[in-house]
């Protein structure tokens, strides 16, 4: 029985997923992390593009060795730019993964029931959809495949009595944990989890009654174990920081994480992602992939303060009766919290709400859920028991409602065109939705001839979709976030690049081109507004009669580009043919070209 229904779960999850094998690139990071990178993955031979990964090409924005490498196995078996094997990979891990949580839940609470169906839930669950069907999703699938295959692993360690197995296993859990965090950073928090497993491993498997107490002061030495894995994961924290505050992801994005501000600011904005994290399980009709709200810089509505108080008071009294009467049921209140800290923006990033951070955090909700209808179930009480199949008839019924959600949004991640015109006529979209669409306009007009009406065509959706984001932008109640780094800002200004590059691929004046890539780097200063104003500049400057002068403003912003640039090897690679623009051009800038050059090297 236990075999057929992993079988079941395993092959349903690739029959729900198939459509997405002949799905292309959305256009969201694949061409910045992925696709612009051949010299990671498309390399002349596969030692090659081994030693660029795992030496050659540090430091990098995502340095997740894990994924890269099975990414390199995808483009070296069905092309580099062939989205197919990517979609591949990541439909085979869900359905891996989804056969791991069964196992693991079935040997952890030796309940067969339960097992088969949080995981037959989950395997439904539409907030899926994104990390599946979107290419740069690997990372989520492949945290999740490591971090369940740790806790299985964990689970047959504490219940083994051969000595030899049992250290062999906790060989693998240890070798675990690195390989997690280095499919995706936020499996850093593995460790805890780990440790809260093992303390609640007996209430799990109804070895202890779900009230009996913890007995934390005399099983200190099953969490002693886990000693050498918090090592490892300290070292790779320090090292990942070191690369992410290189970059700017970290550090410079917002206020001190001790700061009262931002205290302040996660205090309101934790619990309302949490919520609203929950409610889109519940309410997949406007899934999105970036979600305009909540916002450090927009205040909070009725709704969202609703939203707020009723997480709190909830959490609080799941906590309170987890942990004083349901021990079995602790252990996934405990690591729903632990699985979303890393997107708590302790160190803020920007983003508070994602649905693929819900893909392992979701378990948890439906074990909780699962867990409390069935002992409900077995209650001796005959209205108990009615009111306990009502509700797991219920659950039934929303994990429908999620296949056929799931089925509908699918399609929208077919090809870039598709996803931004979902993402755009969705009630509220996000600036990066309009940012997007506008790019996805740029790409098709590039690729068609200059002076075609499909060129026409492609430049006036660019001004008709950027048009409409930079409105959007301005009647939004915009409030002062004093110290964070403006996402939607950062948008609104890549509208105005995408006006300046369709004004030059419409054949326009320089001077128009200008007059938005200035508006881009005044709304938001960065080493991409300040290279594109650097190239129209350098462009001007080059026209009969040369001006020296346009050539010098150029090198300006150029030298600002590099300064923000210089911690990605690859662009310091290229520097020298960049920076030989100016000499070739203009030989009496030598001095100042040679000079920006050592800078940017330092």
């Amino acid at each position: 029985m236990v075999l057929v229904i992993a079988l079941v779960l395993f092959g349903g999850s690739l029959l729900l997923y198939a459509s997405s094998l002949g799905f292309g690139f959305i256009g969201y990071d694949e061409g910045a992390v992925l696709l612009g990178h051949p010299n990671l993955y498309h390399q002349p031979s596969l030692v090659a593009s081994l030693r660029e990964i795992l030496v050659g090409y540090f430091p990098r924005e995502e340095p997740l060795i894990v994924r890269d490498l099975t990414w390199l196995l995808d483009a070296r078996l069905f092309g580099f730019e062939r989205a197919a094997g990517y979609h591949l990979g990541n439909v085979l891990c869900n359905a891996v993964n989804v056969v791991l949580l069964f196992a693991f839940l079935l040997h952890a609470t030796r309940s067969l029931r339960f097992a088969g169906l949080v995981a037959g839930l989950f395997s439904l669950l539409a907030v899926h959809v994104e990390p599946v069907c979107w290419v740069m999703g690997r990372k989520d699938l492949l945290g999740a495949f490591f971090t369940l295959l740790a806790l299985l692993a964990q689970s047959l360690a504490l219940r083994q009595k051969s000595p030899g197995k049992r250290r062999a296993l906790a060989v693998l859990v240890f070798l675990l944990c690195p390989l997690a965090i280095l499919s995706k950073f936020s499996a850093i928090v593995l460790v805890v989890l780990l440790a809260t497993h093992r303390l609640y491993a007996p209430f799990l498997d109804g070895t202890r009654g779900p009230g009996e107490p913890l007995g934390l002061r005399s099983r200190w030495r099953e969490l002693a174990g886990l000693v050498p894995h918090l090592v490892v994961t300290a070292g790779l924290y320090l090292w990942y920081q070191r690369i992410l505050s290189a970059f700017q992801v970290i550090g410079e994005r917002g206020p001190s994480p001790l700061s009262l501000a931002h205290i302040k600011t996660m205090a309101l904005l934790v619990p309302l992602s949490l919520g609203r994290t929950v409610g889109h399980l519940f309410s997949a009709g406007q899934l999105s992939i970036s979600y305009l709200r909540p916002s450090v810089a927009l205040p909070l509505t009725a709704a969202e303060i609703a939203i707020i108080l009723a997480t709190v008071l909830g959490s609080v009294g799941l906590l309170w009766i987890a942990l004083r009467r349901r021990k079995d049921l602790a252990f996934f209140a405990l690591a729903f919290f632990i699985f979303m800290l890393p997107y708590f923006n302790i160190e803020y990033i920007g983003i508070w709400v994602a649905d693929r951070y819900a893909y392992l955090s979701s378990l948890c909700v439906l074990a909780i859920l699962v867990g409390a209808g069935l002992a409900a179930w077995r209650s001796p009480r005959p209205a108990l028991r009615r009111c306990a199949g009502a509700f797991l008839a219920l659950l039934v019924l929303v994990g429908g409602y999620n296949l056929a959600a799931g089925r509908a949004h699918q399609p929208a991640f077919h090809d870039a065109r598709a996803f931004w015109d979902y993402e755009l006529g969705r009630a509220e979209p996000s600036l990066l939705a309009f940012e997007s669409g506008a790019k996805t306009a740029l790409g098709e007009a590039a690729a068609v001839p200059p002076g075609s009406p499909e060129r026409a065509q492609a430049v006036e959706r660019v001004a008709r979709v950027a048009g409409q984001g930079l409105r959007t932008y301005a009647s939004l109640p915009w409030q002062p976030a004093a110290g964070y780094f403006s996402r939607e800002r950062a948008h609104a200004a890549g509208l105005y690049t995408s006006l300046g590059l369709a004004a030059a691929l419409a054949g326009r004046a320089p001077e128009e081109q200008l007059r938005y890539h200035r508006a881009a780097y005044q709304m938001m200063p960065s080493q991409h507004t300040a290279l594109m104003l650097a190239q129209v500049l350098l462009d001007m400057a080059r026209r009969d009669p040369p001006s020296e002068g346009l050539a010098r403003e150029s090198l300006h912003y150029f030298g600002l580009y590099l300064r923000e640039a210089k911690s990605d090897p690859l662009r310091r690679r290229g520097l020298p043919n960049l920076l030989h623009q100016y000499t070739d051009a203009f030989p009496g800038l030598s001095a100042e070209v040679a000079r920006v050059g050592e800078e940017s090297l330092r």
